[in-house]
């Protein structure tokens, strides 16, 4: 069977995180420096075999045949299916169903493999629901499986998954230390998008322990792979992130390079929101180097972009960084009074 519920690496999604400095996100502290782009458990796992949706309806009369037929590796194939349905509809609760049935069923026929990806689904579902002990648990269970059969690329995707998890519990170091044991089983493999999906945890993991270094190192390493690769969703997050990483570390003429490379790729890809958050950022950064101008510049424009993609919220945010940006005493000259409305 395939694990329907993993995600393709080659489809990484950028977060969107307003990321700020001196003015604040509403709802976060200020001073918090730059928050870094996360990435989830499901893009550092292996692309999908296309499979036939046929919709519930037609998997559900599979079933039923497979049941009526006795046929228990049948059934199993099907239920994965109808688990991986709900998964792709946002439904992991549903799907997690369906994945213990399949993984009754499958060891009950002593299919290892099948196994260890039933274990892998489930914990894709439970981390999908926020339970993070459940998810390591099966990630955990997988793992040995995943050794015992010889299949080094679901290996490495476990020990990132177990990273993830780690990530998700904020235990940094644990979740630094399984990426590094995946990084080279995708380097033995070949395997070029978890390779660079994994260089982009590590840089995550090293921000968060302050190892600039590091995370620079890792976020260059994976923004290279996905350049390569003519993977623009994954360049642009790596560019973010080591624009990200650059402000937090204090180098705001740095991170506006790396932002000023994002903001065409996002218009390429047509993803309004996140040009109008690397704006915001470019603003940000500019504020911090006094350049007021520049940073209001950037800040209408990011209004502007958040409009278009209907994002209110993001508006509002801005807005109110526009506004503590007329409150900072070093612009009240070049920039005179806040106006009533943001033009």
């Amino acid at each position: 069977m395939c694990t329907h519920a993993q995600g393709s690496l080659s489809t990484v999604s950028i977060v969107v995180t307003l990321l700020l400095s001196s003015h604040a996100l509403a709802g976060q502290p200020a001073g918090q420096g730059f928050a870094v782009q996360q990435v989830s458990a499901s893009e550092v796992k292996l692309p999908l075999a296309p499979q036939p949706d046929f919709g519930l309806p037609g998997f559900e009369a599979e079933l039923k045949t497979a049941i009526g037929a006795n046929d228990l590796k049948a059934q199993a194939l099907v239920l994965d299916r109808i688990g991986a349905v709900y998964f792709a509809r946002a439904n992991p609760a549903e799907a997690l169903k369906y994945f213990q049935r399949v993984l009754s069923l499958v060891r009950e026929l002593g299919e290892q493999t099948a196994e260890a990806t039933a274990l892998s689904d489930i914990g894709s579902a439970n981390f999908a629901l926020g339970r993070n002990g459940e998810a390591l648990d099966a990630f955990k269970q997988a793992l040995p499986i995943w050794r015992k059969v010889g299949n080094r690329d679901h290996e490495a995707a476990a020990l990132a998954n177990i990273g993830e998890v780690f990530r998700a519990l904020n235990d940094q170091a644990e979740a630094l230390h399984f990426d590094q044991l995946a990084l080279p089983l995708y380097e033995t493999e070949g395997n070029r998008n978890g390779e660079a999906a994994v260089l982009n945890h590590i840089g995550l993991a090293s921000y968060a322990l302050h190892d600039k270094k590091r995370a620079i190192d890792a976020f260059q390493q994976a923004h290279e792979i996905y350049r390569s690769n003519m993977n623009l969703q994954g360049e642009a997050m790596t560019l973010n992130n080591i624009g990200g990483a650059f402000s937090a570390f204090g180098d705001s003429r740095k991170a506006i390079e790396q932002f000023q490379q994002v903001l065409p790729i996002l218009r390429q890809l047509g993803d309004k929101r996140n040009e109008a958050t690397t704006l915001n950022n470019m603003a940000a950064a500019y504020s911090h180097l006094g350049e007021g101008q520049r940073a209001l510049q950037h800040y209408q424009q990011a209004v502007l972009a958040f409009r278009a993609a209907g994002d209110e919220a993001g508006v509002r945010t801005v807005t109110e960084n526009i506004k503590r940006l007329y409150e900072d005493p070093r612009f009240r000259a070049s920039l005179g009074k806040d106006p009533d409305e943001v033009e």
